[in-house]
């Protein structure tokens, strides 16, 4: 957390400049790649919130969003600073009129989502960018930038919802940390800049293996080094344990992180360690149930 005083300034006008002083003290001094960083940069026609140069010649320019935007404007701003060589980190205020309902770094349920977030989430392949900032008297605290992964919902619909003049969809949310400032450059559909994150299913695939090899280690008395997830222990001969194997295992997984995760990711997550054959689960079991939601 950062603590800064906002005497003197308009709550709104403060949490941008606070978030944008943020960034820039923390990203610049954690990279010692960075050669140039400033505020409001200016480029002909748009204004960059805050502007990286890197060793390397590369370029990132960090668009804050507070207030409601387009997914056409998103294009726009992104395709504008592309068409000059740079790259586009897109950071959310999580607590701004830009979401349809607050994001924290927290796991969250059944969470209103709003046609910016759905769709930054696709062109960051799985993620999108937040900070949150918390009034005090006087001051506010910011956290640092946090990622957050959408999975459709159990309960609700993954089409799209209207509420008065406001478009959301509904979904399942999981948060990842951050490990560092750093900024990495990619090219997907446009040049974007992300933080050295994991993604959400990715850590969700580790914790089940890890999980189901405490299982093991648990219950297979000749297997304490090493073991296998599948029908039977093929290590040892003589092991007497036989571990749970197809729509049980499924249940037994389910049961352990479905609260933490919600079912659809869950259910991802399985369907792509059968895929690559790291779980003895059948892939069409796993589809079966995993279709209700996509």
């Amino acid at each position: 957390m950062t603590l800064i005083s906002e005497r003197g300034t308009t709550a709104e006008s403060f949490s941008h400049k606070a978030t944008k002083q943020l960034i820039v003290k923390y990203v610049a001094k954690y990279d010692p790649n960075i050669i140039e960083s400033s505020l409001e940069k200016y480029f002909q026609n748009r204004r960059a919130d805050v502007y990286f140069k890197f060793r390397d010649g590369k370029e990132i320019v960090v668009e804050i969003q507070n207030s409601r935007i387009s997914v056409k404007e998103i294009i726009d701003r992104t395709l504008d600073y592309n068409k000059k060589g740079m790259y586009v980190l897109w950071l959310l205020n999580g607590k701004g009129r830009i979401v349809s309902a607050p994001k924290m770094p927290q796991h969250m349920k059944d969470m209103k989502i709003s046609p910016a977030e759905h769709f930054l989430h696709k062109i960051y392949g799985g993620r999108v960018y937040y900070v949150t900032l918390n009034r005090h008297i006087n001051k506010i605290t910011i956290t640092p930038p946090f990622a957050l992964h959408f999975s459709p919902s159990k309960k609700k619909s993954t089409e799209i919802f209207k509420s008065k003049f406001d478009y959301y969809y509904i979904r399942n949310v999981n948060f990842v940390k951050i490990p560092n400032w750093k900024l990495l450059c990619v090219d997907y559909k446009f040049k974007i800049a992300r933080f050295y994150d994991k993604h959400a299913l990715k850590i969700l695939e580790f914790k089940i293996l890890n999980f189901l090899r405490e299982i093991l280690k648990r219950n297979c008395k000749n297997c304490q080094k090493r073991f296998k997830l599948f029908r039977r222990c093929t290590l040892q001969s003589n092991c007497d344990f036989q571990p749970y194997t197809g729509k049980k295992l499924v249940k037994v997984i389910l049961s352990h992180f479905r609260n933490e995760y919600g079912t659809p990711i869950i259910l991802k997550a399985l369907r792509q360690l059968s895929l690559e054959r790291k779980i003895d689960i059948k892939e069409k079991i796993i589809y079966k149930k995993l279709k209700r939601y996509i």
